[in-house]
């Protein structure tokens, strides 16, 4: 008889408890992760918060090594047991266009915003009362489901760093491929969480000249890490204004990219993204309340769009990037917690009991 595998399963508004699941079988299409880090997601806190999905497994940043796998699945991803993968949250159709693209975060089967079922499956967001049950990573295994998104861990890249994926994935699709930067462009990066992070490396990887940063006081060990990973400005907008240290950071000239990371609700980022912005700049812009008149659109000729989550190709290459990198990208996984822990990593990078605390990861199997 196998062993059971041991969640920590959301079970009411901020409360997790430790439950058992039955190791699952599966097809010749599917198959089993052993997983070893899963990192606590930006938007996991907001998700802890909400009466939602209950009871569910959380956890989407998930990374591991595959366990047992049909020959089907193996085939088709090329990878075999003792493979490390990194997976993507997204559970897609595969057939149609925005799929076969590699956008999955469009596809119907996934876009909350268009989604047609009320629970669908989503690692990190589906119930567990759907079998086989395991669908968040902070669990010891997770269900590969035929049609998982999944990429090959660069060799000797830790798991840890390995989480980095999908929320440096996000910055790379934010700040270049969807955001505009290119060589010798200024970027203005609002908000040094782990999306934000993701794209100023992003935008030095791309070539840019200049990269701001700015995000609050409590931020100011984001902030640093920050100027460790290609940032050339930090600023806390709190006590410094933001506009005058884009302005002379740039020259007068304003910058080429802004990249709101915050979802902010008040206007005041898409107000200081206009104010800083160059003729022909790229703003790309998180929140849903937010609005840019279209008479400063054309006077300053803008394309404003907003984050919607990563491709394939973006996070293929957050995982390379990182790996290759010579900056001391790990720095960014600061806190590590086991499963009967979960509450309190959830908390910490909501920044609650844990002021300094970066990128937060959950070990399934630590003590």
């Amino acid at each position: 008889m196998t062993a059971p595998v041991q969640a920590a399963v959301k079970t009411a508004v901020e409360r997790t408890e430790l439950q058992e699941f039955e190791r699952p079988g599966f097809g010749a299409d599917a198959g089993l992760l052993r997983v070893e880090a899963c990192g606590v997601g930006g938007s996991d806190p907001e998700s802890y918060r909400r009466g939602t999905r209950i009871p569910a497994i959380m956890g989407h940043e998930v990374v591991g090594a595959v366990e047992e796998i049909g020959p089907a699945a193996a085939a088709r991803w090329g990878v075999q047991p003792g493979d490390r993968i990194a997976v993507e949250e997204y559970l897609p159709c595969w057939h149609c266009r925005w799929c076969l693209q590699g956008d999955f975060r469009l596809c119907v089967e996934c876009d909350f915003f268009t989604v047609h079922a009320t629970d669908p499956l989503r690692y990190g967001t589906s119930t567990c009362t759907i079998p086989p049950h395991l669908w968040g990573g902070y669990a010891q295994m997770l269900y590969l489901a035929p049609n998982a998104v999944v990429h090959k861990v660069p060799a000797g890249m830790s798991a840890e760093l390995a989480t980095l994926a999908i929320p440096f994935g996000n910055g790379f699709q934010w700040a270049v491929y969807d955001g505009g930067t290119q060589a010798g462009s200024t970027v203005l990066v609002i908000g040094p969480g782990q999306q934000g992070l993701g794209c100023v490396f992003a935008a030095k990887i791309a070539g840019a000249t200049t990269v701001i940063v700015a995000g609050h006081t409590r931020d100011r060990a984001r902030l640093d890490v920050a100027l460790r990973i290609g940032a050339d400005v930090a600023v806390d907008s709190e006590t410094e204004d933001l506009r005058e240290r884009v302005m002379h950071a740039t020259g007068g000239a304003g910058v080429d990219v802004v990249v709101d990371t915050t979802g902010d609700r008040t206007g005041t980022v898409a107000a200081d993204a206009l104010a800083v912005a160059a003729k022909g700049a790229y703003l790309n812009l998180n929140g849903l309340e937010q609005q840019v008149p279209l008479g400063e659109i054309k006077r300053k000729y803008l394309t404003v769009r907003a984050p919607r989550g990563h491709s394939y190709r973006s996070i293929e290459t957050a995982l390379r990037s990182l790996a290759a990198s010579p900056l001391p990208v790990a720095e960014i996984c600061s806190h590590t917690y086991g499963l009967g822990d979960v509450h309190a990593a959830i908390h910490a990078t909501a920044g609650i009991d844990i002021p300094d605390a970066i990128h937060v990861t959950v070990d399934p199997w630590k003590d």
